[in-house]
């Protein structure tokens, strides 16, 4: 007989819960959508319109929306700068059946967020126009009232899922653009402290994944994966990995927003850096061949590009051995000048002259390069930056000024035995359209070179006189002088 009861019982309250949710699914929740679109454009100011379906989720328990759309209606461009597949709100059974509701978790999925910034400085999210104060009043009180309320509901939510997410940034006036493709945010043990301002009160711990953050088509970073932890404004990443160049690398970073700019923090360890790869995204064809070791640290505020320039600062180092530089012969170059003087030679203004033509072809096998750029005040210092190939040494100084793209004092030097400049010239203008800057030295370089071309002179050349030993070192850094190598004469057949 109990047993019978109890059967009886556990049927009853299954067919009352199966006839509660035959109910549910069969209201029409796309009849509230006018009144949560007027209720979005009330409270912020956003035109929000979702064009899909407003349905039920029965695990978890919620609501979700599909194919929604956010608009700002004070932007010139019609367009939705925000678009969104679905939105799922999970809530707390518990509490609904108590007549509250209490939002457990998130799910947000396909966002497609596009940021831009007009020739006025003004971004397309931004609203011409804040609420009217009626509306900040019945804010201000609202809060209020939650902060004293221990049932707030958002102070329930523990878990925050974003997926598949992309994110465009573009100006008007710069012809670039920053893309960030398949965003996935999974943020878990969120939790808020009331008492504290803004997102000083926010902490949570999010496990993060980006496949590509690429810059104008190159500078491509990928697959990005972090673990962040968030408290007192203050996201950090001791784990970060990501490749870089087709390179693996690791480091850590630190996203501060407690400021009134967000400011990121990196700094990282490159263990054999793809040089080929590094060379096709710099000059869309692989120059170079071979590795590189290094470091860097650096820093910004998140802003537009200008905003980044100026803000940049820290280092990048690199050096590598064994480098092979494609198409071009350096130490044919230096040695056309004088091929019995082992100290004279030219510099890159052949490069730029049109002279470089007649030595295409072959390949410089380079011993050492160094890499050590400082940044800083809105310039990129050439601390020490050199190679050397088998019979001779080139260094590069001076700065560039990475907000105006100028170039500031350049000269690039062939360089002897003490470190002073054998041969040296200096550059102007930008870093995309340089210029030389012609002297009396650089006019007798270039002479000596098309006269080798136009002549067959059989005089012979007298050795060269030494070097001022007190003479301006040029550069001390830590590429080396390679070693004298005599050249091999080659016996001559009597006429």
């Amino acid at each position: 007989m109990f047993q019978k009861i109890l059967i009886g019982t556990v049927l009853f309250f299954a067919f009352c819960l199966v006839t509660f949710f035959f109910f549910i699914k069969v209201i029409d929740f796309n009849e509230y959508k006018p009144r949560i679109h007027k209720a979005v454009k009330e409270s912020t100011g956003y035109d929000v319109v979702i064009r899909g379906d407003v349905a039920l989720s029965l695990s978890p328990f919620g609501v979700s929306f599909s194919d929604i759309e956010i608009t700002n209606p004070t932007c010139r461009s019609e367009m939705p700068f925000a678009k969104i597949g679905s939105f799922d709100v999970a809530l707390d059974m518990p509490a609904l059946l108590k007549k509250e509701i209490k939002v457990k978790q998130l799910s947000l999925d396909s966002l497609d967020l596009t940021i831009a910034k007009n020739k006025e400085g003004k971004f397309n999210y931004e609203l011409a126009s804040t609420p009217s104060k009626v509306v900040d009043k019945k804010s201000k009180e609202s809060n209020t009232t939650l902060e004293k309320e221990e049932g707030f509901s958002l102070a329930n939510i523990k878990k925050m899922k974003f997926s598949n997410a992309n994110v465009t940034y573009a100006e008007d006036n710069v012809s670039s653009k920053m893309t960030f493709e398949k965003i996935d945010f999974d943020m878990n043990d969120i939790n808020y402290d009331l008492t504290k301002n803004k997102l000083q009160g926010l902490s949570f711990i999010a496990e993060t994944h980006i496949d590509k953050i690429q810059y104008s088509g190159s500078y491509a970073v990928q697959d990005i994966a972090m673990t962040l932890e968030m408290k007192n404004a203050v996201a950090v990443a001791e784990n970060l990995k990501y490749t870089l160049f087709d390179t693996p690398i690791q480091g850590s970073g630190k996203f501060d927003v407690s400021g009134k700019q967000p400011k990121i923090s990196i700094k990282s360890k490159i263990v054999g850096l793809k040089l080929a790869s590094l060379s096709k995204a710099l000059w869309n064809k692989e120059m170079l061949e071979g590795n590189a070791n290094g470091d860097f640290k650096l820093s910004f505020f998140v802003g537009d590009s200008t905003t980044f320039k100026s803000t940049l600062n820290g280092f990048v180092q690199l050096f590598g051995e064994g480098i092979t530089l494609k198409g071009y012969d350096i130490d044919k170059i230096a040695l056309v000048v004088d091929p019995f003087q082992k100290t004279k030679g030219i510099s890159l203004n052949t490069l730029i002259t049109g002279t470089v033509e007649a030595f295409k072809g072959g390949n410089t096998l380079i011993k050492e390069a160094n890499t050590k750029v400082d940044l800083g005040y809105s310039e990129m210092k050439l601390s020490d930056v050199a190679l050397s190939t088998q019979t001779n040494r080139i260094a590069t100084k001076g700065a560039i000024n990475i907000v105006e793209d100028k170039l500031i004092d350049v000269k690039v030097a062939l360089l002897d035995e003490k470190g002073c400049a054998s041969v040296e010239q200096k550059f102007s203008g930008t870093l995309a359209k340089p210029s030389l800057k012609m002297d009396e030295a650089t006019v007798t370089t270039l002479s000596n070179v098309v006269l080798s071309f136009t002549t067959k002179s059989k005089s012979t050349h007298t050795p060269s006189k030494q070097n001022d030993e007190n003479c301006p070192v040029f550069y001390d850094g830590v590429i080396k002088h390679p070693p004298f190598i005599p050249p091999v004469s080659t016996p001559t057949t009597a006429e």
